[in-house]
This record gives C-alpha cells, sequence and structure tokens, in this order.
C-alpha cells in the first residue's frame, strides 16, 4: 500500500528519464526519497530505464512500502550488473589506460556499434532475446493491475506504424509493456501489444508529465533528469552529433509538456485560470555528473559504475531534500518561466536541468 491514510505526508509523483545504465542515478535518488516520511509517491512516469524504476518501485511499494520497495530496487540493479556486458570483455587496447566508464575505446563496444549500423536487430537478433526479460518477471503485473490502492504508474512507448504515443496506464501493464518502453530499434525487434508493435518511448515522452497532472492527486511533480538539456560544446565527431541528436530527439517531447505545465502555471498566477486548473509545483533532481561520463556509459552495467551512480543520486536528493523540502506542496523549485511566450520577444528555456539540487485508475492513449 502507499500510505494514503496518512494526511500529513504530502503527495507527490514523480517522472524518471530513460538513459540506459544512467538509470542507476534514478535508483540511487528514490532509494534517498523513500526514505524521507513527509513524502508519499502516489503517481510515477516512466520511460525506458525510467520504466523499470517505476514498475519495481510501485510494485514494491504496494507488497509492503517503502522498505520493500527500496528492497526491490536494490535487488534489480544487482541483477542488473551481474548480467553480460561490453565492460566485462577486457581488450589488450585499453589495457594499462587509465579507468573511465564510458565504452569509446572498447572494441568490443565500437565492434557492436558498427553492426547496428548495418544490421538490425531482425537479422543480428532473430530470436528476440531481451535479457532484461527474466529480471522483470519478479513483478506482479496482475497486482498493480486490480489493486486500486497502487501507486498510479504511466509507462511511455512509441507506435512504430503511427508515430504517436501511448501511455500505458495500470489496467494495461505487462512485462512486454516494460520491454516496449525500453525497446531502442537498433538493438531489438519492436515489441507487439494489442497488434501493434512499439518502440523506445524516449521519442515521443521522456517521460510524459500530462497523467502525473490530470490522474493523479498530487500536488507536486519531482522530475529526475538523466538525460542533459544543454551542453556547452558543439559536437564535432561523427559520434558526438549522432549522440547529441538523440538527446534532443529525447527531450523534445518532454520540453514541450513542460512548457505545457508553465503556461497553465502563468494563468493559475494571473488570475486568468484559478477556477479552472489546479496548480501542479515542479521539482528537478539531477547531476551534471552525468554528461560527463559519455553516452557509451549508459550501455555499461558494470556493478562498480552503477553503485557509483547510485551513490550519485542518493546525494543528489539528499542536497536536493535539505534545499527544498520547505517548499513541497507550496511552490515550484525550478523557474519555468522561460517557456512562457512573452508579449514582446522570443521563449527562452528553463533554468530546470542545471545540477537540480543545484486517484484515477490507469487509461491508457495515444496522443
Amino acid at each position: 500500500m502507499t500510505g494514503t491514510d496518512n494526511p500529513r505526508r504530502r503527495r507527490v509523483a514523480i517522472a524518471l528519464q530513460g538513459g540506459g545504465s544512467h538509470g542507476a542515478f534514478t535508483w540511487g535518488v528514490i532509494d534517498r526519497l523513500l526514505l524521507e516520511q513527509s513524502l508519499e509517491i502516489v503517481g510515477i512516469s516512466g520511460t525506458s530505464a525510467g520504466a523499470m524504476n517505476a514498475a519495481v518501485l510501485a510494485d514494491g511499494l504496494r507488497r509492503g512500502g517503502a522498505a520493500a520497495a527500496r528492497e526491490a530496487l536494490e535487488h534489480y540493479w544487482a541483477d542488473v550488473g551481474r548480467l553480460p556486458g561490453l565492460a566485462a570483455m577486457p581488450s589488450p587496447a585499453i589495457l594499462g589506460a587509465s579507468h573511465v566508464w564510458h565504452l569509446d575505446n572498447n572494441p568490443f563496444y565500437l565492434w557492436a556499434d558498427m553492426l547496428t549500423r548495418i544490421w538490425s536487430p531482425y537479422q543480428t537478433n532473430p530470436f528476440n532475446i531481451n535479457p532484461l526479460r527474466k529480471l522483470l518477471e519478479r513483478i506482479d503485473f496482475d497486482g498493480l493491475r486490480t489493486d486500486a490502492d497502487a501507486a498510479r504508474v504511466f509507462i511511455c512507448a512509441t507506435n512504430v506504424r503511427t508515430g504517436l504515443r501511448r501511455v500505458f496506464g495500470n489496467a494495461e501493464l505487462s512485462l512486454d509493456v516494460l520491454l516496449a518502453s525500453a525497446c531502442l530499434p537498433h538493438l531489438y525487434q519492436a515489441v507487439e501489444i494489442g497488434g501493434e508493435s512499439y518502440w523506445d518511448g524516449g521519442y515521443t515522452g521522456n517521460p510524459a508529465l500530462a497523467p502525473l497532472f490530470l490522474r493523479t492527486s498530487a500536488t507536486d511533480v519531482i522530475v529526475v533528469g538523466i538525460n542533459p538539456l544543454v551542453r556547452p560544446n558543439i559536437p564535432k565527431t561523427a559520434r558526438d552529433i549522432i549522440n547529441r541528436i538523440d538527446e534532443i530527439s529525447f527531450n523534445s517531447t518532454f520540453m514541450m509538456e513542460l512548457a505545457a505545465i508553465a503556461f497553465v502555471e502563468d494563468m493559475v498566477k494571473s488570475g486568468i485560470a484559478q477556477n479552472r486548473f489546479r496548480p501542479l509545483f515542479v521539482h528537478g533532481i539531477g547531476d551534471d555528473a552525468l554528461a560527463g561520463f559519455g553516452a557509451s556509459s549508459k550501455m555499461n552495467n558494470d556493478p562498480g559504475f552503477l553503485r557509483h551512480l547510485h551513490a550519485i543520486g542518493w546525494q543528489a536528493a539528499d542536497s536536493w531534500l535539505e534545499e527544498n523540502l520547505d517548499d513541497v506542496g507550496s511552490q515550484s523549485t525550478i523557474d519555468l518561466s522561460g517557456l512562457v511566450p512573452p508579449d514582446d520577444g522570443p521563449v527562452m528555456g528553463p533554468s530546470i536541468i542545471k545540477p537540480m539540487h543545484a486517484g484515477h485508475t490507469g487509461v491508457s492513449h495515444e496522443d
């Protein structure tokens, strides 16, 4: 249960971005937030790695509250670290080099990356093997689908045929929904659900914010950001250009939804729509260190790296709580005003993704 009988707890929703192994940073953030007894997580939106964290978290909360959720996430990420991975393959080419977490110089990674640009997963993975499938079988999807007291979960996937976003709510949660949300099309075959094929949800919602506003009782949403919005330097190499294109495309719909929330917030503050919309206070937790690890590190499931990311996430959440906990339920702690079109100037952008310390039953839809 989620503890909805305690009126003193502030109801929050969390929005979890995708980003491969960098999802371990999100694990650290959640691990710390679950220790804060004044907060109650009533809604979770997630995409890709964020979807995995969302489902494991919601299942743990339903089974036994915060303690069970923390244990479930610990076990899940420990098992992710045990999966065969590129980082576990030693290479004479990098022996003696200083230790780094990215895989840019790992020949196995470079070889695999080259293959994905020549052959599709229908050729390289004809049996459609996904190592995450076994790890996700531990989740009680039936319980999440039928328990009205469970946290509301919203998982994004992208319809391959229409190009539209599909948001799966509690009523339709399944193992395939999670795999669809994390289905990078150059690595895995599209996941079929209800006669439609789906790819990674990051292309159309990383993550979806609207359901947290429309379909939960949360007063606040905490965005856990792991994909950098801003890069200080212009990419010059082919790999860096491709990585930056991916970052921009994975953040575009997220920024559009933030702009919509900013617009509503502006109308409420101005008195135009005080009786039509409820306020939703927005917060963000992130860390610049994630951008410094490099895009290829998202494929690195080395247990030491995952623990390192967890520690960074824990510290980021701890610092955020120390500075901003009193504002939960009363005001946003990130400035979205730059997303509201001014009368005489261009739209700028939010001061959201800096170092960011620095109910209704689930209904699926396409939009």
